[in-house]
């Protein structure tokens, strides 16, 4: 997979490549702050596991999420969206901006 490294010449093809990366996107940026389990976005998506798993890999690539793997030490992945990030700034500006039409 060919991807920018994170917001480097990005393109909304990168960011929206699938349906699965607009819908975890979506639900990130429901609530930009939390923390979501890699095991709870896929339940709540109906999402299977290994499509999850490379959505949240293209997502991290990107630099629009941060992933920190085993937080608790219970093998499991925490996912936050990267407000810091000039991409995930423009693109929580964009979902605010669509919300309101």
């Amino acid at each position: 997979m060919k991807s920018p490294t994170r917001c480097e010449n990005m393109r909304l093809q990168d960011v929206f490549k699938t349906p699965t990366m607009a819908k975890a996107l979506d639900l990130l940026l429901a609530k930009p702050s939390a923390t979501y389990l890699q095991s709870h976005m896929t339940g709540r998506l109906g999402i299977d596991k290994a499509t999850m798993r490379r959505t949240i890999e293209r997502l991290r690539v990107l630099g629009l999420i941060h992933v920190d793997v085993d937080p608790a030490g219970v093998h499991l992945k925490a996912v936050t969206f990267n407000r810091d990030s000039k991409a995930g700034r423009a693109l929580l500006k964009l979902a605010r901006t669509i919300r309101k039409i």
